[in-house]
């Protein structure tokens, strides 16, 4: 591997911020450099070039050769990392649907049961889905329900067709020539072939049969299990970047990202020569034991299903995971990315059985936390989840963890909303990131595929770098050394696979939120802990009961499950006898052997402690730091060693400030803050020595940038007539959709004395077909391609056409289409210097009002009050303030939504992206000096008309440092 160990053990130039650079739009290059450049210029370390919905060159042609050569040429210049994103969006795998269209036998398959309860008669007739029949079994059943012994029964079975087609009459002699004459007869006929069984029970009574079926799996999966398949997916998608790349692989092309890879959506994936691995692995036959996937037969059903998840995972592991890493591993190229959902245990133990042990053969195991929800109690599975990559990354030795993260939280999410999410999962353990959503363009539905793009489209993005650097700062300081955790949990995926069987919910398994629920326990109590698979247990227990793990777990708990291997069981032993501590939570698990017998119920010898919950008196006995004061259940600590020195990093999820002690020091954190301490460092409130000397809550002036509107409401019009509205903001379908007959639509709005620069802001695609749009009647001509918020807009002036008054007046924006696919599908922006209001119920209807962008405040007030409620952007806060002394002074801003960047006399002295709004203003000498603060909120509010509160809020406070 070429430089690749070497670098993974140098901190200092770990990648630990790249940014997923999606592809949706018609590619140009000219733009692409400029967004290279942006995202440089922001602090990102590296590019994925992302092909995304939406992309219009496509994707592998020689245009998107292109494009990426752009991408790349963009990296060399300005020295930061291009990063390969593995296939065409995602799910990985599938090389865009090449794989399977070049070779349908490499279709991903499954094992699909059809299960039927039926009364014991002279004949017995079911008929099964559609599918292969692998075998079929007929089982008793008593009248208590149990269960007897599977018979085969597959020799009973065939195929047939049952369901008829509708009768008709058919004018037809099947040849043209005979057609013309179209002698008149009926038909019908059946088309839905299928296995089905015809069978004679020799007993009397119920019975359950059970059909084992392999099907097609999803439409453009390949076969995961089989290795020709994955082989054909890396030539097909990584070497062409080796052919084309051969001396930037392993240096400026640093790695390579998978993205949820999965056999297809069976609960029981299946491959041509599954028995014939199975039997290897195991020794006997699955097909004559498949009845016990399905059923809950007797005591050896959990065994057989487990054994089934083994060879499952050895296949997946060994041509998936491992082909790639080693392909990787072969050009120099760090290996990332996630399987499943990490945090969905149900669903995994089903698509990537022990998917902890999985990541092994990659560099930087990875999770993809969905949303804005997250750190909350009730969205505990993210803990697990998080987890699970950051212990794969401490059990394997790998420096980094890392998340694909900041999808799909919402154009609400401000800089300080993505901070807390991220701080939130960098004290889980992960110190590499994946950026979403960094859009070339959002024309069209493309601004609903993230959303949002965090891109230059956010309003919020001029500030982008504080968030970085933060970032990036906190994953150098908690990258290297060794995670000081003593807490090991034994990863459920063996309880989990046991219990999944088609007749119950597989995806939702009860005891997995009971699993979540004794994360947020042990987190909330600051007992920090490190997932740890089966496997990885064993071959690092020693004969003496000793644990060669990187970490030095001290305590092993076992998190409400039902089953757990037979070597497990005998690890846990060895490891109790020899003073390690081991709590078994909720149910006393059986132990599963490696052969067809029932598993071992009573394997725990006396040193294993058993508790019904994991309550906080349990909890308490645990080994973690102290963490008192108001609040604690909301602090999460993670400790590393690194170089003989502590490091600490603390986050608080509540949205209320946190004061206390952690391990006897003294702790203050923001409400959704954070602090990173080093050896005996105390984190204190910015005002906690200081000297309030003059409330500034009055007195300030305000400019805005143009304000703007959605024209959101649209009425299909005809002459004489006003038909039916629809609302683009909620995307509500245009009711005249469909046809290319001439179309006219309506948006009205009120306006109160004369807008000149008013301006309609249109994306590419907000009018299909051909068209024309008029204000009060005059066609507006002139459209000049611009960027307002995105690369794909389109301007023109409108304010000689506007009509106002001393009273509200009405003006009507028109469009009129015509054309094939015409039609309005995009909501136009209104831009100018007006304030606005809704005056009705429905933002429909919105009055607006000529003014001044600069306004005098004699209170603050959120800019929904001054007329601005769908404005997002930057509005200038501006005062003078008499110092009286020369003195240290700090400015308390108070509330602020969402970013204030703070200048003295035209001097800039810091910018605030998140709580404490407080500025160190340095020395200041007597006189009057101008504080200027610049206010900008997130997107929400124009894109989707949130209603976010915005603006300076205060209350406002000149502060004095005391000593």
């Amino acid at each position: 591997m070429r430089g690749l160990l070497s670098r993974q053990g140098d901190v200092r130039t770990m990648t630990s911020l790249t940014a997923q650079y999606f592809l949706n739009h018609r590619l140009d290059a000219e733009e692409i450099r400029r967004h290279v450049d942006a995202l440089a210029d922001a602090g990102f370390q590296g590019i994925f070039a992302h092909g995304r919905q939406g992309l219009l060159t496509p994707f592998m042609s020689e245009a998107w050769w292109d494009a990426v050569d752009t991408i790349v040429e963009g990296c060399r210049r300005h020295g930061i990392e291009f990063w390969i994103w593995d296939d065409d969006y995602f799910p990985s795998g599938l090389a865009g649907g090449r794989v399977v269209w070049e070779d349908p036998g490499l279709r991903s398959r499954a094992l699909e049961f059809s299960i039927h309860r039926v009364n014991a008669a002279p004949t017995i007739e079911v008929d099964f889905g559609a599918g292969h029949l692998l075998r079929a079994f007929a089982v008793p059943c008593d009248t208590e329900g149990k269960l007897g012994q599977p018979l085969d029964v597959t020799s009973y079975c065939g195929t047939r067709r049952t369901t008829w087609s509708p009768r008709f009459r058919k004018h037809s002699a099947y040849s043209p020539q005979i057609d013309r004459i179209g002698p008149p007869h009926w038909r019908s006929s059946t088309r839905d072939n299928h296995f089905a069984l015809m069978w004679s029970s020799p007993e009397p009574g119920e019975c359950v049969i059970v059909a084992a079926l392999v099907t097609n799996g999803s439409e453009a999966h390949p076969d995961i299990l089989r290795p020709e398949a994955i082989a054909r997916f890396l030539e097909l998608i990584y070497e062409p970047y080796a052919t084309r790349y051969p001396h930037d692989l392993g240096s400026l092309i640093r790695g390579a990202f998978t993205d949820e890879p999965s056999p297809g959506h069976s609960q029981f994936p299946w491959t041509p020569r599954f028995c014939e691995h199975f039997r290897e692995d195991h020794g006997y036959d699955l097909c004559d034991h498949l009845a016990h996937l399905a059923l809950d037969v007797d005591a050896r059903s959990p065994v057989v299903r487990h054994h089934y998840r083994q060879t499952q995972h050895r296949l997946q592991g060994t041509h998936y995971v491992q082909q790639l890493g080693d392909w990787c591993e072969a050009h120099g190229l760090v290996a990332s990315g996630h399987l499943t959902r990490t945090e969905w245990l149900s669903l995994v133990a089903a698509w990537w059985p022990n998917e902890l042990r999985c990541y092994k053969p990659l560099h930087i195991p990875c999770t993809d936390p969905l949303g804005a929800a997250s750190a909350w109690p009730d969205a505990a599975s993210y803990h697990t989840g998080l987890k699970v990559a950051s212990s794969a990354a401490h059990l394997f030795g790998r420096a980094r963890a890392g998340s694909d993260c900041l999808a799909v939280v919402g154009d609400e999410a401000a800089l300080r909303e993505l901070k807390w999410i991220l701080d939130y999962q960098m004290v889980l353990g992960i110190n590499f990131f994946n950026v979403h959503g960094l859009s070339y363009s959002l024309d069209g539905p493309r601004k609903d595929e993230v959303p949002p793009s965090l891109f230059y489209q956010h309003t919020e993005w001029k500030y982008i770098g504080e968030l970085l650097g933060h970032v990036r700062r906190t994953c150098e300081a908690l990258t290297g050394g060794t995670h000081h955790c003593e807490i090991a949990v034994l990863y459920p995926s063996t309880s989990l696979g046991c219990q999944s069987r088609p007749e119950i919910e597989w995806r939702n398994l009860p005891d997995e939120s009971l699993i979540h629920n004794l994360v947020e326990q042990l987190l909330s109590h600051q007992k920090d802990f490190d997932f740890i698979d089966e496997v990885t247990l064993q071959e690092h227990a020693t004969a003496e009961g000793r644990l060669s793990t990187p970490e030095p777990y001290r305590v092993i708990i076992l998190p409400h499950l039902r089953f757990i291997e037979e070597g497990t069981a005998a690890c846990l032993n060895r490891f109790a006898e020899a003073g390690g501590r081991v709590v078994v939570v909720g149910h006393r698990p059986s132990a599963i052997g490696a052969r067809l017998e029932p598993p071992e119920a009573s394997w725990a010898q006396e040193h294993i402690e058993f508790v019904d919950q994991l309550d906080a008196h349990v909890v308490a006995t645990l080994p973690g730091p102290e963490v008192t004061g108001k609040g604690a259940r909301d602090v999460f600590v993670l400790r590393r060693q690194k170089d003989a020195q502590h490091v600490t990093f603390l986050f608080n999820r509540a949205e209320r400030e946190f004061t206390g002690r952690v391990d006897r020091r003294d702790i203050w954190l923001p409400p959704r803050g954070s602090a990173l301490l080093g050896g005996d460092d105390q984190a204190r409130s910015p005002l906690a020595r200081t000297e309030v000397i003059g409330d500034l809550s009055s007195g300030w002036t305000v400019q805005f940038e143009p304000n703007h509107v959605p024209l959101n409401f649209w009425l299909v019009a005809s002459p004489g007539h006003r038909g039916e509205g629809f609302d683009l903001l909620e995307r509500q379908a245009d009711p005249s959709a469909g046809g290319d007959d001439p179309v006219c639509y309506e948006c009205r709005f009120m306006l109160t004395g004369s807008v000149p620069d008013a301006r309609i802001v249109l994306e590419d695609s907000a009018i299909t077909g051909a068209w024309r749009l008029l204000v009060n009647d005059v066609i507006i001509e002139g459209f000049d391609r611009t960027e307002v918020f995105d690369c794909r807009n389109i301007q023109a002036a409108v304010g000689r056409a506007l009509r106002g008054g001393t009273t509200p007046t009405l003006n009507v924006v028109t469009v009129e289409a015509r054309g094939p696919g015409r039609g309005l599908q995009e909501m136009p922006f209104l831009y100018g210097s007006f304030t606005c209001a809704f005056r009705h119920g429905h933002a429909s209807l919105p009055y607006l009002e000529a003014g001044e962008a600069e306004t005098t405040l004699p209170t603050l007030h959120s800019w929904r009050t001054l007329g601005y409620p769908t404005f997002s952007g930057t509005a200038r806060y501006s005062r003078e303030v008499i110092v009286a002394k020369a003195s240290d002074y700090l400015l308390d801003l108070g509330r602020v939504d969402d970013v204030a960047a703070v200048a003295v006399d035209g001097r800039k002295v810091g910018t605030l992206p998140w709580p404490p709004y407080v500025c160190a203003l340095g020395v200041l000498t007597p006189g009057p000096r101008r504080l200027d603060v610049d206010v900008t909120n997130c997107p929400g509010n124009r894109n989707r008309a949130s209603g976010l509160p915005a603006g300076l809020l205060g209350p406002v406070y000149l502060a004095k440092a005391s000593v």
